[in-house]
C-alpha cells in the first residue's frame, strides 16, 4: 500500500480523490434538490388536491402554506440540496462496507427508513389533517428511498467514468458546494474540514488509512448501519401506528 501510494505524486493523488468527492457532492446535491425539494413540493401538491379544501391556506409543520408556492419552496430546495450533499458524502464513505451488487437497493432501503423516520411524525397538520394519510406516509418514505437508489447509481457510474488526463476539468465545480458547507454551521464546517484531513492521513499514513476497508472495520461498519436502520425502523413504525 505504502509503495503504491509513493509511486503516485501528491498532485495526482489529490486530483483522483477530489474527483471522487466531487462526484458524490454533485450527485447528492442534484438529487437532493430534484427528489427532495421539487419531489417534496409535488407530493404536497398532491396532498393539497386530495385533502379537504378548508386546509388551503393553512401552515404546515415546516412553515409552508398549503396551496401556495412561495419563497419557502426555494428554501426547501436549498435545504434538501444541502442534505443531499451530506447523503452523497456519507454514501462515498460507507460504500466499501456494502457488497457492490446490493449498494443501490440497500442505500434505497436505508434512505427510505431513516429519511422517513426523520420526516414522518405524529401531531401537527402534515400527518394529521392531510388526507389520505396512507398516501402521505407512502410518499414521504418513497422519496428518500428513491434518492438513495439514484444517488448510489450516479456515484457508482461517476466513479467508473474515465478520469484520465484528457477528461474535462468541470468536475472541480463540484467542490464549490463542499466549500460552502462551512457557512451553514458547525456540522457543515466539520465535514468540509474532515475531508481534506482524511486525505492527508491517507497520503502520509496509508497503513492507518487502509484500516477503513479492513475486514474488522467493514463488519463493524455494517453492524452500525444495521443498528441505525433498526432503530429508525422502530421509530418509523411507532409513528405510523400513532398516525393511522
Amino acid at each position: 500500500m505504502e509503495t503504491a501510494i509513493a509511486d503516485v505524486t501528491w498532485q495526482q493523488d489529490l486530483t483522483t480523490r477530489a474527483r471522487r468527492v466531487s462526484t458524490a457532492v454533485v450527485a447528492g446535491l442534484s438529487m437532493g434538490a430534484l427528489i427532495g425539494g421539487i419531489g417534496g413540493r409535488i407530493a404536497m401538491f398532491v396532498l393539497r388536491v386530495t385533502s379537504d379544501a378548508s386546509l388551503h391556506g393553512a401552515e404546515t409543520d415546516d412553515g409552508f402554506i398549503i396551496g401556495q408556492v412561495s419563497g419557502a419552496t426555494l428554501f426547501l430546495v436549498i435545504a434538501t440540496s444541502v442534505l443531499g450533499v451530506f447523503g452523497g458524502i456519507f454514501y462515498l464513505a460507507v460504500r466499501s462496507w456494502v457488497p457492490e451488487r446490493w449498494r443501490a437497493a440497500l442505500f434505497g432501503v436505508f434512505g427510505g427508513i431513516v429519511g422517513g423516520a426523520g420526516v414522518i411524525r405524529p401531531g401537527g397538520i402534515d400527518f394529521t389533517l392531510l388526507d389520505p394519510l396512507p398516501l402521505a406516509i407512502t410518499m414521504f418514505i418513497t422519496l428518500p428511498g428513491i434518492y438513495g437508489v439514484v444517488v448510489s447509481r450516479l456515484i457508482e457510474r461517476g466513479l467508473r467514468a474515465d478520469s484520465g488526463p484528457g477528461a474535462s476539468q468541470a468536475w472541480a465545480l463540484g467542490l464549490i458546494p463542499l466549500m460552502l458547507l462551512g457557512f451553514i454551521g458547525p456540522i457543515g464546517l466539520g465535514v468540509a474540514a474532515v475531508i481534506p484531513a482524511l486525505w492527508i492521513v491517507h497520503r502520509t499514513a496509508p497503513r492507518i488509512a487502509s484500516l477503513w476497508g479492513s475486514p474488522p472495520v467493514v463488519w463493524i461498519g455494517r453492524a452500525i448501519l444495521i443498528a441505525v436502520t433498526t432503530v429508525a425502523l422502530a421509530s418509523l413504525a411507532r409513528d405510523i401506528t400513532q398516525i393511522v
